[in-house]
């Protein structure tokens, strides 16, 4: 009887009522019903105390759940800056080999691997010019075509001239 004192009422008046004498059957009633208020309020104070508990896990587990999504927004964002960085590394040492390759084949290099594999300049006496005494026109021979072929055509122009 932990929280309930049975000599006070519910206006925490004095209850001289509850020290005279009653009969024992009205005593026994009377302590029947303190005592079944008693375990009513124990089973109360029970199921308070588990709404609590539950609501605190609830509490818990919504908090594992941000701290959680935090993590994997973390992880993602650290993934991203990675690539990041890759990228630039790759961009930069692509730069790195087309300045490379531009600078072997520069005419300079050119010139100077010709001159180690036995390749000289030409000068004038190495050059010949041909004069040719033909026309600059190019004649196709119009191709031999048969009766029945200039017979289509021939009809052809002559639709086309009234269309």
């Amino acid at each position: 009887m932990s929280g309930i004192n049975l000599a006070y009422d519910s206006e925490n008046n004095y209850d001289l009522n509850k020290y005279r004498n009653l009969s024992n059957n009205e005593a026994e009633t009377e302590i029947k019903n303190q005592e079944q208020i008693i375990i009513q309020q124990k089973k109360l104070e029970r199921s308070n105390t588990a709404k609590i508990i539950v609501m605190a896990f609830a509490a818990l587990v919504v908090l594992f759940c941000v701290v959680y999504g935090k993590v994997q927004v973390s992880d993602i964002y650290n993934k991203i800056n990675s690539q990041k960085t890759e990228l630039n590394v790759a961009e930069s040492e692509n730069a790195r080999l087309k300045a490379e390759l531009e600078s072997y084949t520069s005419l300079r290099n050119i010139e100077e691997y010709a001159e180690e594999i036995g390749l000289k300049k030409l000068d004038k006496a190495q050059i010949w010019y041909v004069d040719i005494q033909q026309e600059d026109v190019v004649k196709i021979p119009e191709k031999d075509e048969n009766f029945f072929v200039k017979i289509k055509r021939s009809v052809k122009k002559f639709f086309y001239k009234f269309e």
